[in-house]
C-alpha cells in the first residue's frame, strides 16, 4: 500500500514538472497573430511589387502619369510598412487581434519574454525598412535586366534568411518558425547551383512569392497544429495531476 502511494506521489510530481515545459511550448506556438501579420504582409508585398513594376515600366516608356501613380503607390506602401513595423501602432493591433482569437485559452507568453508586448528596439523597425528597400532594389535590377530574374530568389535570401533568423531568436519562437528560413535558404541555394526547382521564364518571379509567402504560411500552419497538440497535452497533464493527488489523498485517508 505504501509503495502504491509513493508511486502515485512520484507520478504526480513528474506530471507537475512537465506542466511548465508544455506550457512554454504552447506559448511559443500560438501562431494566429503571425497569420494576421502574414495576411498584411502579403497585401503589402503585392502593393510594393505592383508599384515597383508600374514605376519601372513607366520609366522605360517615359509615361509620366503612370510613373507618378507608381511612385504614389510605392510611398503609400512604405507608409503602411512604417505603421506596421512600429509595435505600438500596427504591432498593437495584431497583438489585440490575437488576444481576442485566443480569448477562451487565456493569456500566454514564453518564459523570459518581456511583459510589454509592444516593446521593440529601433533596430527592428530599421531592419524591416531595410528589407523593403532591399527588395525594391532587386525589383529595379530585374526591370533593367531580365536575366537577373533567375537570381532574384538567391538575392532575396541573402537578406531574408539572416533577418528571419534574428527575428526568430529575438521572439523566442518554437521549432515551427525555423521552417521558413530553412526552406527559403535551401530553395535559393538549389536554384543557384542550377537545380531545376521552381518556375521558369517570365514566371520565375513567383519563385520568390512561394518562398516569401508559401513557406511562411507552411510554418504558421505547422505551428498552429503543434499548439493544439501542446494545449491538449497541457490540459491532460493538469487533469491527470489533480486526479492523482486526489487519489493519493483518498488513499491516505
Amino acid at each position: 500500500m505504501d509503495t502504491d502511494l509513493e508511486f502515485q506521489h512520484l507520478k504526480a510530481a513528474e506530471d507537475a514538472r512537465q506542466i511548465p515545459i508544455w506550457a512554454g511550448r504552447y506559448a511559443k506556438s500560438r501562431t494566429i497573430p503571425f497569420l494576421a501579420q502574414w495576411v498584411f504582409i502579403v497585401m503589402l508585398g503585392l502593393g510594393m511589387g505592383t508599384a515597383s513594376s508600374i514605376t519601372a515600366i513607366a520609366y522605360q516608356r517615359g509615361h509620366m502619369p503612370m510613373l507618378a501613380a507608381g511612385v504614389v503607390i510605392l510611398l503609400g506602401s512604405m507608409a503602411s510598412l512604417t505603421w506596421f513595423a512600429v509595435p505600438r501602432w500596427g504591432g498593437k493591433q495584431v497583438w489585440l487581434l490575437g488576444q481576442r482569437l485566443y480569448g477562451e485559452e487565456g493569456y500566454a507568453v514564453p518564459f523570459g519574454e518581456s511583459e510589454d508586448p509592444f516593446e521593440n528596439p529601433f533596430w527592428v523597425s530599421a531592419a524591416c525598412w531595410g528589407l523593403a528597400v532591399y527588395h525594391v532594389i532587386g525589383a529595379a535590377l530585374m526591370a533593367r535586366n531580365q536575366s537577373f530574374m533567375q537570381y532574384l530568389l538567391p538575392f532575396s535570401a541573402q537578406y531574408m534568411v539572416p533577418f528571419l533568423t534574428v527575428m526568430i531568436v529575438k521572439q523566442r519562437l518554437g521549432f515551427w518558425a525555423w521552417i521558413w528560413p530553412v526552406c527559403y535558404g535551401l530553395h535559393a541555394a538549389l536554384l543557384l547551383v542550377g537545380v531545376p526547382l521552381g518556375l521558369t521564364g517570365h514566371y520565375q518571379v513567383f519563385n520568390v512569392v512561394i518562398a516569401v509567402f508559401g513557406y511562411a504560411l507552411l510554418s504558421i500552419l505547422v505551428g498552429h497544429i503543434y499548439s493544439r497538440y501542446a494545449l491538449h497535452r497541457l490540459r491532460l497533464l493538469v487533469r491527470t495531476g489533480l486526479q492523482d493527488y486526489a487519489d493519493a489523498d483518498e488513499t491516505e485517508d
